[in-house]
């Protein structure tokens, strides 16, 4: 999907660098928005539900002659083996993601107070790859503490770098750019400049409306429910106008969703289409329609 122009002034062919840059961390541990920090537009939903990143996500971002392709992964929810195989599922589509690059971001939420379970998914990362480490969130704690966190972590491995960052507001986060556009082996670019990601558009709409779903129905509605943008079609006007529908695995569920006389789907829906049309910058007419899947 393509975003905003870039007007960067590009040096000789020769020079310009393009590599993948995989990026892990704990759930919610705001990989997601720090990949739409990057990029500088949304690439990658943001929800306060576990496990929302339900596949990799290509975020795209250009600094001077450098592409750098940013593969976004499902959050390390457990260690153990899930009762459905979901959170297997989730582990194994992060770690196909991870083997694809040498450059990895490890995210951790610095706010948190116990790091066990990142402290267990950096001892599985291989040894010889690169790893950065990111301390997100340091807005909300001081800076004694967070010296404290990166010395804990140091215990583990040896970090390329260690960056203290704020997703959220962007403090530090160009300095993560900076470094990524420089250590990006020189490469043809593998995306055309104005490229943000590789999603369709179809898979883009769907996300946007899934984030403001689960904005909404919170622990009520299974975060496996579907999205799919069935049609969309560009008027004369100059507005699109996009059919989604949005499929649960009970009526229970359809019920929930649609709430009192259609006042929650109707919600969402004017959410997700405000929300849109500001990223499109153009008029969205939105239909969702709830389908009880068999």
């Amino acid at each position: 999907m393509s975003g905003k122009e870039n007007s960067g002034n590009l040096k000789a062919i020769g020079q310009k660098r393009c590599g993948f840059v995989a990026v892990l961390g704990e759930t919610n541990a705001g990989k997601s928005t720090l990949i739409n920090k990057l990029v500088g537009q949304k690439v990658s939903i943001v929800s306060r539900k576990v496990q929302t990143t339900l596949s990799r996500i290509l975020g795209i971002a250009i600094n001077g002659n450098s592409q750098i392709i940013l593969i976004d992964t499902p959050g390390f929810v457990s260690y153990h083996k899930s009762v459905d195989q979901k959170t297997d599922v989730l582990e194994k589509t992060a770690w196909d993601a991870f083997r694809e690059t040498e450059e990895v971001l490890f995210v951790v939420d610095a706010h948190k107070r116990d790091f066990e379970k990142s402290m267990t998914l950096l001892q599985k990362i291989d040894k010889k790859k690169k790893v950065s480490l990111v301390l997100n969130k340091v807005d909300l704690i001081k800076k004694e503490k967070l010296l404290e966190i990166a010395s804990e972590f140091s215990k583990i491995r040896n970090f390329e770098n260690i960056f203290m960052v704020s997703s959220l507001n962007g403090d530090g986060v160009e300095d993560i750019e900076k470094y990524l556009a420089k250590i990006v082996p020189e490469n043809e670019w593998m995306f055309p400049e104005d490229e943000i990601t590789d999603s369709s558009f179809e898979k883009f709409t769907s996300e946007i409306t899934r984030e403001h779903l689960y904005h909404r129905v919170h622990q009520e509605i299974p975060y496996r429910c579907r999205i799919v943008t069935e049609n969309y079609r560009n008027e004369a006007d100059g507005s699109v106008r996009i059919a989604q529908n949005i499929f649960v695995k009970s009526k229970a569920h359809k019920i929930i969703l649609l709430g009192h006389n259609g006042g929650k789907i109707r919600a969402i829906g004017s959410a997700a289409r405000r929300e849109l049309s500001e990223l499109l910058e153009r008029e969205v007419h939105l239909f969702l329609n709830v389908v009880v899947e068999k």
